[in-house]
């Protein structure tokens, strides 16, 4: 009996660990591969990653590292996206869309706040990062 139980968590368990996690939203030209209420910036801003020394940064992150290779930057872009301080929980980004043109790519993002009064009063910061399955320019609008 040990040894079926044995044999049973072992094979658990390499199934269920991997060292690659699934974005939280794919698409074929975009992935969502992380989104936080907590940890982005006090002020609103975003950065388009798209050289080798800026990469290396995301690599470096626990929260981050876990969705990215070290390959991605050779046929991606990535967007780092801070919302700022926010009132209560519950604030997210919405991608609305992402079109690839002959010369770059844009981006349509919206800012979604929480619906009814169910948020909790608590201070967030939050925080996504996109990855742009090409390597050309991108507008974000």
């Amino acid at each position: 009996m040990k040894k079926i139980i044995v044999v049973f968590f072992v094979a658990f368990l390499s199934f269920s660990c991997t060292s690659y996690k699934q974005p939280m939203i794919s698409q074929p030209l975009y992935d969502v591969l992380f989104g936080s209420d907590f940890g982005g910036a006090s002020f609103q801003f975003y950065e388009i990653v798209t050289e080798d020394k800026e990469f290396n940064i995301l690599l470096t992150d626990d929260m981050i590292k876990p969705y990215v290779k070290k390959t991605d930057i050779e046929t991606c872009n990535f967007i780092l996206i801070n919302m700022g301080e926010k009132p209560t929980a519950g604030y997210s980004i919405n991608v609305k869309s992402v079109k690839e043109l002959p010369d770059k790519i844009v981006v349509t993002l919206k800012e979604i706040a929480p619906k009814g009064n169910y948020a909790a009063a608590v201070v967030t910061k939050p925080c996504y990062v996109i990855r742009i399955k090409s390597k050309k320019p991108i507008e974000i609008i």
